[in-house]
């Protein structure tokens, strides 16, 4: 009784794959089926396939669970229906499938390439696929082979039909072949009679759905032209021309030459403040950020105030620093404050309610939200419009930039990300950026078990073995 348990080199997606070649009928009950997901299932059944020895039913998949897409991707869940009508069961089943093949989970190369040969199977069918009436979370596989001595065995355990499941994550599976292989095939034949059948025409349905609704569906070259054109365009379409004038003309009056990149970003920061409530300038040094401020600033005509290291204040007599390039655009009613003085600022900025603009220069200082001074900074921005200055904003980690952000978005109820939710997309970038530094770190490393540790963080990112 073989324990699988993806560890090393016991990997689950082997023995399916050696088992498939040998085998002349299969039946899996899962909680979800994504298709294309196992490169090695995939591998296999074409081998067959090419060689003539798929016959009629030969894989029968009997889902259990429904597919949604939340803000960590995919995940499967269980419809919590009193009476299972038939026709409900299978438009679920079918908006799973749009789902999935409309999730970044599963938009890579290799999907378009091993789904049409799953579609294929499914439009002659060798592969059927049905849909348990009840939710069903069991993982079961069983396989009858061509071999006399052991015609027949089942793997059982926590290992779903999917990459992780058969691969790159820790599970306990149980191979199977001595005892209880007649029950294990009458729990799935029970199941399988009574679970709902997706007829010829429900068939074509779901071929025409994946071939029209997701990715899955073809793209001529002169339809993806034209997409990008579009995009291009939509992203380059001209502003309106006296804008641009005015934008110009305020960087000749303070007596600065501006440049067709300069006034681009003010345009271009200004819809973002628009939309978003602030804007992160993030330009190398030397490139203007500072007058580009000032004019969004004068663009924006409201009062506002400068916080920034005392060194880039300026003097009295405003011949240098901020307190100059107010002077030079004229921003009179500004006032510019030291971050090393945020309480002071915070309980000016109380005092003066026409104050709605918030300049921080080099606010990559702020990336510790655990800091006295981040939240005096947190308290002056509420409810301003805030304009962020620096040419480092990515110092350690993701969670440097989202730091920042929260300066003027409210994290789970943000405007910069479809799903609102800007703390949970930082939550992924986190959990990426750590398994990035360990295969860094450690993919050379002389202990085996951080070395190997690594190769695994390596094949869930990139979903290959090769470091």
């Amino acid at each position: 009784m073989p324990l699988i348990t993806n560890e090393g080199d016991i990997k689950l997606k082997d023995r399916i794959s050696e088992l498939i070649e040998k085998s002349i009928e299969l039946k899996f009950l899962v909680g979800y089926f994504y298709f294309s997901g196992i490169k090695e299932l995939y591998e296999a059944l074409k081998k067959l396939d090419d060689s003539k020895q798929l016959k009629p039913e030969f894989l029968k998949i009997l889902v259990g669970m429904e597919v949604d897409e939340g803000i960590n991707g995919l995940y499967e869940y269980a419809r919590d229906t009193k009476k299972y009508n038939q026709n409900e069961v299978k438009e679920a089943f079918l908006r799973s499938l749009i789902k999935a093949f409309t999730s970044k989970d599963l938009d890579r190369k290799e999907i378009y390439e091993q789904s049409g040969f799953f579609i294929k199977l499914l439009n002659e069918g060798k592969l059927v696929i049905r849909k348990t009436k009840k939710p069903n979370h069991s993982k079961l596989y069983l396989f009858k082979l061509h071999e006399t001595a052991a015609p027949q065995l089942f793997i059982t355990g926590s290992s779903n039909l999917t990459k992780a499941g058969l691969e790159s994550q820790d599970e306990f599976n149980v191979e199977i072949k001595d005892y209880g292989f007649e029950d294990a095939e009458k729990y799935f034949d029970k199941f399988w009679e009574e679970s709902v059948e997706f007829t010829n025409d429900d068939v074509k349905k779901i071929i025409e759905i994946l071939n029209k609704e997701t990715f899955l569906r073809e793209v001529s070259p002169f339809q993806a032209w034209v997409y990008l054109l579009k995009v291009y365009l939509d992203l380059h379409t001209e502003t309106d021309e006296k804008e641009i004038d005015k934008v110009r003309g305020y960087f000749e009056k303070a007596g600065y030459r501006p440049y067709n990149y300069q006034i681009e970003a003010v345009l271009q920061a200004l819809k973002i403040c628009e939309m978003h409530n602030g804007v992160l300038l993030a330009d190398v040094v030397g490139m203007g950020k500072t007058v580009i401020a000032c004019v969004i600033a004068k663009m924006l005509g409201k009062r506002g105030i400068v916080v920034c290291p005392p060194h880039l204040m300026g003097d009295e007599n405003k011949t240098f620093g901020w307190r100059k390039y107010l002077e030079d655009f004229k921003l009179y009613d500004w006032e510019v404050r030291s971050l090393g003085k945020l309480e002071e600022t915070f309980e000016f900025v109380k005092k003066h309610e026409d104050i709605q603009i918030v300049i921080v220069d080099e606010a990559h200082r702020f990336r510790n939200e655990e800091t006295q001074r981040y939240h005096y900074l947190h308290e002056i921005c509420r409810g301003k419009i805030v304009i962020l200055l620096t040419a480092t904003p990515f110092n350690n980690r993701p969670s440097d930039i989202f730091s920042l952000l929260k300066l003027f978005t409210i994290p789970k109820k943000s405007t910069i990300v479809f799903d609102e939710d800007l703390k949970a997309r930082f939550d992924e970038y986190e959990n990426t950026f750590k398994k990035l530094s360990y295969i860094r770190n450690y993919h050379n490393s002389s202990d085996s078990q951080k070395k190997e540790r690594a190769k695994k963080f390596y094949r869930e990112l990139f979903e290959e073995d090769s470091v």
